[in-house]
């Protein structure tokens, strides 16, 4: 096989709204649609996955990818709604994505309530979600999604530099787009992986013919 195809053939897609999804959970839902060959947030170093709300899932063929993006919604059993792109339409980072309206408040201090968040956040624009989580290194994050991504450049791009409540910094983040990522790196690597593992399949299927053939 070729692993130049042209990029209009890809068979990846893009799944926003992913950061509390397991890619075990996204490969048995995708399945349903037809055979998976890779389900991943891929070429992320383990520092930024807490900033990633996206995956990469890559259907065997264009019938599968095709049935997937039919669908007119993608909603799981969890209730969240994936946010659905075709590889290509994520290429440019004007293309807006539902991760452009999110936030992340690292390590916030234990002084500040999620009430205090919410009231001085509001003075930007309207909050659509948000949530509160304890990492490993029990440490608090408070994700924010806005109604609008700018609200969100409002907050990070506008004339204050630094966000304090009660002379705390506020460590603000904004959640990783898929265009921050090496995306044609990462679609050529697996090409090329699919045309090794066909290679051995392959050769393997040689072998087990040659084997056939001497024992009859």
């Amino acid at each position: 096989m070729n692993n130049s195809n042209n990029k209009s053939e890809s068979t990846t897609v893009y799944l926003g709204n992913t950061r509390t999804i397991s890619n075990e959970y996204l490969h048995e839902y995708c399945s349903k649609f037809g055979l998976i060959l890779d389900c991943s947030r891929r070429l992320l170093s383990s520092e930024q996955n807490h900033l990633v709300d996206f995956t990469f899932v890559r259907f065997l063929n264009k019938q599968s990818l095709l049935k997937f993006l039919s669908t007119s919604s993608h909603i799981l059993n969890n209730g969240i709604i994936l946010d659905v792109r075709p590889f290509n339409e994520i290429l440019h980072p004007a293309v807006p994505l539902n991760v452009d309206r999110k936030i992340c408040i690292q390590n916030l201090s234990s002084n500040i309530s999620l009430n205090d968040i919410k009231k001085y956040l509001r003075s930007f624009g309207t909050i659509k979600q948000t949530t509160s989580e304890i990492n490993d290194n029990e440490q608090k994050n408070i994700y924010i999604e806005f109604e609008s991504a700018a609200t969100r450049n409002k907050l990070l791009k506008g004339k204050i530099k630094y966000h304090r409540i009660r002379d705390h910094t506020l460590n603000i983040l904004p959640l990783l787009r898929p265009t921050d990522v090496d995306l044609h790196r990462m679609e050529d690597e697996k090409y090329k992986e699919f045309d090794m593992l066909f290679f051995f399949f392959i050769k393997f299927f040689v072998l087990v013919i040659r084997k056939m053939i001497q024992i009859y």
